[in-house]
């Protein structure tokens, strides 16, 4: 570079093209070692005190991006619709979707989220439950005594055994004492 620019001073043009080749001045361990010079792009360059050339030190290497594949969720035996099964599957879904605003103890979060335990006789019903589930909710409510003002998402993404498991791990937990949600009820109010 310097010689260019002393070229370019002295006002005679040095072209990159013109330079006699590099290979006899470095180090023939150097050469050996990092053959590429001056040929595609690099990502990271080597610079010889020795030549004044660049010996590129990782050459692009072109792989086709992949995304990974959407995780998926747990898997469940659908068929296995007995109050076991829906509160073990409940469990997972429960603490995957439900636990962010009603907390993993079920008692909500005070002036946001309204607690899931003790509130049967809010939700009410099985398919009354799924309902409120599978559509969402909003506008003012009372639970427990307490006003509620907040927005439940829908969460009819999920399947009619998901949403089962979960209503009725809920219903069976933190003291509930409220019953199965079957995926019928669930599919009933979709």
């Amino acid at each position: 570079m310097d010689r260019v620019l002393r070229a370019l001073a002295l006002g005679t043009v040095a072209l990159a093209a013109c330079d006699p080749p590099i290979y006899g001045v470095d180090h023939p361990l150097i050469v050996e070692r990092w053959r590429v010079h001056y040929f595609g792009e690099c990502s990271s360059w080597l610079y010889s005190h020795t030549s004044g050339k660049q010996y590129c030190a990782s050459p692009e290497v072109k792989l086709p991006v992949v995304a990974p594949p959407a995780p998926e969720g747990p898997k469940f035996d659908e068929t296995k619709v007995d109050q076991a099964s829906l509160m073990a599957a409940g469990e997972q879904v429960y603490g995957n979707v439900c636990a962010a605003c009603h907390q993993a103890d079920g008692k909500g979060k005070e002036g946001a989220f309204p607690p899931l335990a003790g509130s049967g006789e809010f939700y009410g019903s099985a398919q009354n439950m799924a309902k409120i589930v599978v559509h969402g909710l909003s506008g003012e409510i009372v639970v427990q005594g307490v006003t509620w003002n907040q927005a439940m998402p829908a969460q009819g993404h999920l399947s009619d055994y998901e949403l089962a498991a979960a209503m009725t791990y809920a219903r069976n937990s933190w003291g509930n004492n409220d019953g199965v949600v079957l995926p019928e009820d669930v599919k009933a109010v979709r």
